[in-house]
């Protein structure tokens, strides 16, 4: 018996190691998710408290609403540099872990439409499409690159309150055209008590996107939480 314990001296840690590279990547794994789910959940009440603020007229622009918008996401890391006077809309300098972008959208029906009606028929550029009206953007703007906004960007002029100059004239006012035909399949669409929207309705959106470095564990990246809500 001697004989045979001393032939079996360091089989249980070999055991242990074995079953350790299998359940400690999955404990790994299982934490990093269920913060996250927490996380998740604390991001989307976030994103739809300012959603709600900005359809009852809060101006993002100013450093007061955007050092709100700070303060409801106490805990995620939301940064947005030192005061500032007046309105910058664009303010993604910053370091952090968010990003939150604010847009209103809205529907630019046929050439007979009012709104093309507005600017004549034949300079209604942007009829039948989705065209933002304002875009602001506050926190660190790197985080854009690993989740870009789901309706792209506006490339014509933003004033610093982020409203979109010419958004019927200037091609550069519509959403990019992936992003138009993803916007078609969500409201162009009729069934179930829906009805397509109509020439000059206006849709508010808000994005969060926080990232969530301090759940990285080796190789388990700890990821991001997205929120979107519409108004």
């Amino acid at each position: 018996m001697r004989r045979k314990k001393s032939s079996q001296q360091g089989q249980e840690i070999i055991e242990f190691a074995m079953v350790a590279l299998l359940f400690v990547p999955l404990l790994a794994g299982s934490f990093i998710t269920g913060m996250n789910l927490i996380r998740s959940i604390q991001v989307n009440h976030v994103c739809r408290d300012l959603a709600d603020m900005y359809i009852h007229g809060a101006d993002f622009s100013t450093y007061s609403m955007q050092s709100l918008a700070k303060r409801l996401a106490a805990g995620l890391k939301l940064e947005i540099g030192s005061s500032f006077s007046g309105n910058q809309a664009s303010n993604t300098s910053n370091t952090g872990n968010g990003l939150v972008t604010v847009s209103q959208i809205m529907y630019v029906g046929p050439t007979t439409g009012t709104n093309c009606a507005s600017v004549g028929a034949g300079n209604c550029t942007n009829h039948d499409k989705f065209v933002f009206l304002q875009r602001i953007q506050f926190g660190n703007g790197a985080l854009a690159t690993a989740n870009p906004s789901s309706f792209g960007n506006p490339t014509s002029t933003v004033t610093a309150y982020g409203v979109v100059l010419n958004p019927l004239t200037v091609a550069g006012a519509a959403l990019p055209n992936a992003n138009q035909t993803k916007m078609n399949a969500l409201w162009q669409v009729s069934g179930n008590g829906r009805t397509p929207l109509v020439d000059g309705q206006t849709m508010y959106v808000v994005e969060t996107y926080f990232n969530s470095p301090d759940l990285a564990i080796g190789k388990s990246d700890g990821g991001g939480v997205y929120a979107r809500y519409f108004y």
